[in-house]
């Protein structure tokens, strides 16, 4: 008898052995890894908008599908940021049917990717939904790289590259505010690419320190200015306030004509601004409006130039909230 069983149990053994050992394909994944997903369906599940001009307002309508016999009410429909326009909170998607979601974005004046969500909650639904666009700003005109490196001091003069976007070609008119000069010497001319100096030994533009930014500014119809961050021990930014962005492009300006403009402060919270003022005499400032998401608040400033000389501009605008005040850098143009 304990033969018969040590033979049975050696074949199940080797029976064991002999099975195919399953895939990852065909092994059930684990509850805990698994993600649970809402059943409302948005369609398109998300929209990247790829590469636009700075400040622009992006917007896609999507569609909510709902999969249930009977109607879902959308209780919360809530922003990631003050930048996202959406009204959904309320509304109804029918039973077996769908509703139409419009959403937008506004990117900022500064360059680099930007994303922003919408979370929706739903009555009797414990899952909630969460909507993406994503977008990357980027001038027609960029710099190559986009910062001037001056942290050693034979690093205060050099040259930089900038390059058409679109296939334009261009030439670079002032770098700090003084004629641009080729890296050889030689005149420029209209082209997809141009290597320019830099010379921050004596900076003109600002003041005798070095600036935080180095203004560009150019001949090309969609980028009349940039600005290469400086990194250089005395130039260091750490405001306050917490800036979404340390510098506003505010483009081609005309004496006596306003121009308006949006800055982000990051987790405020109840904070909001109570003041603007201008650190330049050609300019005046007025604190328009701002809205809060909760965390973040949304500040509209408007600069009215008066008296303002032709040519590129750099300076500071001050923002109080409270005891606290920071600076926010602003440049441009005047033509």
């Amino acid at each position: 008898m304990i033969a018969t069983m040590f033979f049975a149990s050696a074949c199940a053994s080797l029976a064991a052995l002999l099975l195919p050992i399953p895939s990852a394909a065909d092994s059930p994944a684990l509850p805990q890894q698994t993600a649970e997903r809402c059943p409302i369906v948005v369609d398109p599940p998300g929209v990247d908008f790829g590469v636009v001009e700075p400040g622009t307002v992006v917007a896609r309508t999507f569609k909510l599908v709902n999969p249930f016999d009977r109607p879902v009410l959308i209780k919360l429909a809530t922003p990631s940021c003050t930048c996202t326009t959406i009204d959904m909170a309320g509304k109804t998607i029918p039973a077996l049917g769908f509703l139409e979601m419009p959403m937008s974005m506004k990117t900022s004046r500064a360059v680099g990717k930007k994303a922003a969500k919408v979370t929706l909650v739903f009555e009797g639904v414990p899952i909630p939904l969460v909507v993406q666009i994503d977008a990357e700003t980027a001038y027609a005109v960029r710099a190559n790289p986009t910062f001037v490196d001056a942290l050693a001091a034979e690093r205060m003069k050099g040259f930089f590259e900038v390059l058409s976007n679109d296939g334009t070609p261009f030439m670079v008119k002032t770098v700090d505010g003084s004629p641009a000069l080729t890296a050889d010497g030689s005149p420029m001319k209209p082209a997809l690419r141009q290597v320019v100096r830099y010379d921050l030994s004596a900076p003109t533009l600002t003041s005798p320190k070095v600036p935080p930014f180095l203004i560009v500014e150019t001949d090309h119809p969609k980028c009349p200015v940039l600005d290469l961050r400086v990194r250089h021990e005395t130039t260091r930014i750490s405001p306050v306030l917490n800036f979404a962005e340390f510098r506003e492009n505010i483009g081609v300006v005309t004496n006596g004509t306003p121009v308006e403009f949006e800055v982000e402060v990051r987790h405020a919270g109840t904070m909001r601004v109570s003041q603007v003022s201008a650190n330049r005499k050609e300019f005046a400032a007025e604190l328009l409006e701002q809205k809060s998401d909760g965390d973040s608040v949304l500040v509209k400033v408007r600069l009215t130039p008066t008296g303002l000389a032709s040519g590129p501009f750099l300076f500071t605008c001050t923002l109080a909230a409270g005891e606290k005040r920071s600076d926010l850098w602003i440049y441009g143009t005047c033509r």
